[in-house]
C-alpha cells in the first residue's frame, strides 16, 4: 500500500498530524494546494510573518509596474524576473519522492501575468491580492501554480516549520542552506534526500483560491449596468468561470475595472477555510484505509501471479476490475461515495480503485507496478520485469459532465498509441439518467463497427442503495454493460 510522510520518518501519523503537519501519501499525487488566502489567519508560529511577505513581494512588484513606461524597460523586465517561480523538488504535497512537485511558473507564463498586472495598475487597481486571484483571468494559472508562487515566496518560514517538527519528532536531520540561512531538515533514508513539511491549515482542496459559489458579480452597480454585466458573464463568479472562458472574463473585467475592485473587496473580507482533514469529507486522506481494510475482509485470488502474456495481464486486470465491482454493488463500498448524501468528489473513487487494486497486487504477490499517478489520471498496470506490455484503466463518475469527452477524446490517442495493449474505461453509475453511459456505449460500437481500438467499458452501478423497508415498485434505471457490447 502507498506509503505516507510518516511512513518515511518512522514517526506515527498522530505524532506528525499533532505538531500540525501534513501527512501526504508517497507517490501519490493529492489535490492539495496552499492557499494564500488562508495566510491571514494562521496559528503556526513560523508562519506569522508568511502574509506581510506574500503582500511586500508583491507590492514591490506593483511599485515596479507603476514607475515601468514600456514593456520593455527594466522595471517590466524585473517583474518578468520576479514572477518566475521554480518547482520546489523536496516539498511533499502527495506527490513522487523522486519527482517535481508542481509546476512552477516559467518564463512565458510569468510575461503573460506581468502584462496582465500592468492592465490592471494602469486601470487603477493596484492591491496586491490581484496576484490571488490572477487564476481568474490568466490561462495556465490555477491552484497549482498559485500555490507554487506562493510556497516559494513563504519557503524561509515553512523551513523553519520543518525544523521544529523536525526537532519536536527527533527524526533524523541533515543541515540545508538557504538564502544564507542553515535548516536542519528530515532526511529522506531511501535517497538521503530531505522533507519539507507544510502545515495542514494552509491546505485546500478546490482547485480555486476560495468558494466562489456565493460571490455575486456587481453587487454595488446601478441595475442597468448589473444587467449587462450579468447578461456577459453571469450573476456570480462560479457562473462565469463554469460559462466562458478565462479570455472572456478578462475582457469584460478590463471594460468594467470595478468588478476586480469589488472582487478583490470581498475576496480579502472573506474568511478562508481550510480542508477538514480530521472528518475528511471528501475522502482525499481515508481512501488508503479504506481501501486495505476493503481488500483484507473481501480477498482476491488471481489465476496467473507471474504474468508473461497479454492475456495473462489483461486477466489479472479484469480480475481486479471484476472484483471493484461486487465491492461497489454488492459489499456497500458505494456507501461511501457519499458523505451526508453528497457525492464525494470523482478523485476519491479514483483514489480508492488504485488503492484496492495495489492492496490485491500486494496480497498476491502479483508482479505488476502501479504507476504513481492515481486522482490524476488513469491508472497503468505493467508487467514490471522481463515484459513491456501496459493495461490502462480509467475511472469516471457518469454524472462528469466530461465523461462522453473522456472517452471519445481518448480514442484517437489510443488508436495510435502500441503501448496499452488494453484500455478500461470504468464508469460508475451515479445519477439516475444513462444519457452519458448510453452515448459512451454508442461511441464504444461505433469505433467497433469501423475496426479501431476501442476502450473496454465497465459499468458499476455505484449509486446508493434504497433499504427494503422504503423501496419503490419502480427502481432507477440501471444500464448493465461489463463487456462493452
Amino acid at each position: 500500500m502507498p506509503k505516507r510522510l510518516s511512513d518515511v520518518l518512522g514517526v506515527s501519523r498522530a505524532a506528525l498530524e499533532g505538531e500540525g503537519a501534513f501527512d501526504g501519501f508517497v507517490d501519490i499525487d493529492a489535490p492539495f494546494h496552499v492557499d494564500p488566502h488562508l495566510l491571514r489567519n494562521v496559528r503556526t508560529p513560523e508562519l506569522k510573518p508568511s502574509h506581510n511577505r506574500l503582500k511586500d513581494y508583491f507590492t514591490r512588484i506593483i511599485k515596479l509596474l507603476e514607475v515601468s513606461q514600456t514593456t520593455e524597460d527594466r522595471f517590466f523586465r524585473e517583474v518578468i524576473r520576479r514572477m518566475r517561480f521554480r518547482e520546489i523538488k523536496y516539498l511533499r504535497l502527495g506527490y513522487s519522492l523522486s519527482g517535481a512537485t508542481g509546476r512552477g511558473i516559467g518564463k512565458g507564463l510569468a510575461v503573460a501575468i506581468a502584462y496582465t498586472a500592468k492592465e490592471l495598475v494602469n486601470a487603477g487597481i493596484k492591491e496586491p491580492e490581484i496576484f490571488e486571484l490572477v487564476g481568474l483571468l490568466e490561462e495556465g494559472v490555477g491552484a497549482d501554480r498559485i500555490s507554487d508562487m506562493t510556497i516559494c515566496i513563504i519557503l524561509p518560514d515553512l523551513l523553519a516549520f520543518t525544523q521544529r517538527v523536525g526537532r519536536n519528532l527527533k527524526v533524523e536531520t541533515r543541515p540545508v542552506k538557504y538564502e544564507e540561512e542553515e535548516y536542519s531538515l528530515p532526511v529522506i533514508p531511501e535517497d538521503n534526500g530531505f522533507l519539507i513539511l507544510v502545515p495542514r491549515e494552509i491546505l485546500r482542496h478546490l482547485p480555486i483560491a476560495f468558494d466562489w459559489s456565493d460571490i455575486d458579480i456587481v453587487c454595488f452597480y446601478n441595475e442597468a449596468l448589473r444587467a449587462k454585466v450579468n447578461a456577459l458573464i453571469g450573476k456570480t463568479w462560479r457562473e462565469a468561470r463554469l460559462k466562458h472562458t478565462k479570455h472572456e472574463i478578462r475582457s469584460v473585467v478590463f471594460q468594467h475595472p470595478r468588478l476586480m475592485r469589488e472582487l478583490i473587496e470581498i475576496y480579502t473580507a472573506k474568511k478562508g477555510k481550510h480542508y477538514d482533514f480530521d472528518r475528511d469529507p471528501d475522502g482525499l486522506v481515508s481512501w488508503s484505509d479504506i481501501a486495505a481494510n476493503y481488500a483484507k475482509q473481501f480477498p482476491l485470488s488471481f489465476a496467473v501471479t507471474r504474468p508473461k502474456t497479454d492475456q495473462d495481464l489483461v486477466a489479472c486486470v479484469k480480475t481486479i476490475c471484476d472484483q471493484f465491482s461486487t465491492l461497489v454493488e454488492n459489499n456497500g463500498l458505494n456507501q461511501l461515495f457519499y458523505d451526508k448524501a453528497k457525492l464525494k468528489h470523482e478523485r476519491f473513487a479514483q483514489l480508492l480503485f488504485y488503492g484496492i487494486a495495489d492492496a490485491y497486487c500486494a496480497a498476491n504477490d502479483l508482479d505488476l507496478s502501479r504507476e504513481p499517478n492515481a486522482g490524476r489520471g488513469p491508472v497503468d498496470f505493467k508487467i514490471s520485469k522481463g515484459y513491456h506490455g501496459k493495461v490502462t484503466v480509467e475511472v469516471k463518475y457518469s454524472s462528469n459532465p466530461a465523461v462522453v469527452r473522456g472517452f471519445t477524446d481518448q480514442l484517437p490517442e489510443y488508436n495510435r498509441a502500441e503501448k496499452s495493449i488494453q484500455s478500461i474505461y470504468l464508469i460508475l453509475q451515479t445519477t439516475k439518467r444513462t444519457t452519458s453511459i448510453e452515448s459512451v456505449l454508442a461511441a464504444s460500437a461505433l469505433g467497433k463497427r469501423q475496426g479501431k481500438r476501442v476502450p473496454e467499458v465497465i459499468v458499476v452501478d455505484a449509486r446508493p442503495k434504497v433499504s427494503a423497508s422504503r423501496k419503490k415498485t419502480k427502481q432507477p434505471q440501471t444500464v448493465r454493460n461489463r463487456k462493452g457490447n
